[in-house]
């Protein structure tokens, strides 16, 4: 399965967009009510979250979430430090309070469904929450419609490649240039044997952009699959001389050693 910047870093980095009336560029007034207080704290704690701080981030947060419970974003943001500490429990109740708090909001909806595809393998219950936040009309939410499709269409390829292709095609019809749906969906095309599709969703993935590892093994395969032999060379070669100890090369030589 190609593994993207979706798959990889979406699931995390979401909170910001839940969060994302908070500055990052300067340090934000000082309080003067506890209200005040759990804003500013929370403010720090994504300061913190964006530099890589997180037990310090951790610590603001949960000042934030201790001055006022019900502050959303503080319990996303939290979830994501605590996902990256480790500590998948917490993080998840973190997640579902978010969602409780708001569960009309396709943003806090997506934290907690992404979660619960990529780290408690809960495809199920993960789409019927990716559901649930598409369906918020956009007049209720301002939200990025195409990454909570893509985001849909990863974590459908666990248990359903046409519904997954489904969510991708979507994400593309709101942002065309998305480039994580169209390496995504080159890739679903494929393992559906669609091999015309995917190397035309290829393409435009590659189109003026840098090739990653996954891309070009991809391409590999499409134009194999397609009897391209000289566009299937071309893929591998370059994928051996830019990305020499990647494992996506490792396969292409063990294939390669047995003839394939």
């Amino acid at each position: 399965m190609v593994m993207t910047s979706v798959q990889r870093g979406v699931w995390l980095l979401v909170a910001l967009a839940v969060a994302g009336c908070i500055s990052s560029s300067s340090r934000p007034p000082a309080p003067t009510s506890k209200k005040e207080a759990a804003e500013y704290n929370m403010q720090l704690g994504v300061g913190y979250l964006r530099k890589g701080e997180l037990k310090t981030a951790q610590a603001k947060l949960e000042k934030a979430i201790a001055d006022d419970s019900s502050l959303t974003a503080a319990h996303v943001a939290l979830g994501v430090v605590l996902e990256r500490l480790g500590d998948m429990p917490g993080a998840e109740k973190s997640y579902r309070r978010a969602a409780s708090l708001e569960p009309a909001n396709p943003d806090t909806l997506n934290a907690l469904a992404a979660f619960l595809c990529a780290q408690r393998q809960q495809p199920a219950e993960a789409l019927r929450l990716f559901d649930k936040a598409i369906a918020v009309p956009l007049s209720k939410a301002d939200t990025n419609r195409a990454m909570l499709n893509a985001n849909a269409g990863v974590c459908a390829r666990r248990v359903d490649l046409a519904r997954a292709e489904g969510y991708l095609r979507a994400a593309l019809a709101i942002d065309p240039g998305y480039r994580d749906a169209l390496l995504q969906l080159a890739d679903v095309t494929f393992q559906r044997n669609n091999f015309l599709q995917s190397r035309a969703f290829l393409e435009r993935y590659l189109a003026g952009v840098s090739a990653t590892p996954d891309a070009l093994w991809l391409g590999v395969r499409v134009e194999q699959a397609l009897g391209g032999s000289a566009a299937a060379e071309r893929y591998a070669a370059q994928l051996k001389r830019d990305f020499p100890t990647s494992e996506q090369t490792r396969q292409l030589l063990e294939r390669e050693r047995h003839g394939g």
